[in-house]
């Protein structure tokens, strides 16, 4: 996933989001992730080793994001390959 920063990743299916931080909250951070349309949502749930998960959830708050906001974000540049 690594990109040049003036390249947008997902090809134009989404604003570029680069340096642009994610609200807190994950209503916030979903909405912001899948834009400001009404479209229904579902639940994903993955099971993730505790390691993984502490680094993750660290990364994230580090950058000003939630994890909501960057797995959406992953799912939609996984689709756009």
């Amino acid at each position: 996933m690594n990109t040049p920063s003036n390249e947008n990743r997902f090809g134009g299916a989404i604003e570029d989001t680069e340096g642009q931080d994610a609200p807190k909250g994950t209503d916030d951070a979903t909405k912001t992730a899948l834009g400001d349309t009404e479209e229904d949502t579902t639940r994903l749930n993955v099971r993730v080793p505790t390691p993984l998960y502490e680094r993750f959830k660290d990364k994230v708050e580090s950058e000003g994001r939630t994890m909501t906001w960057v797995v959406l974000q992953a799912i939609r540049d996984y689709l756009t390959e």
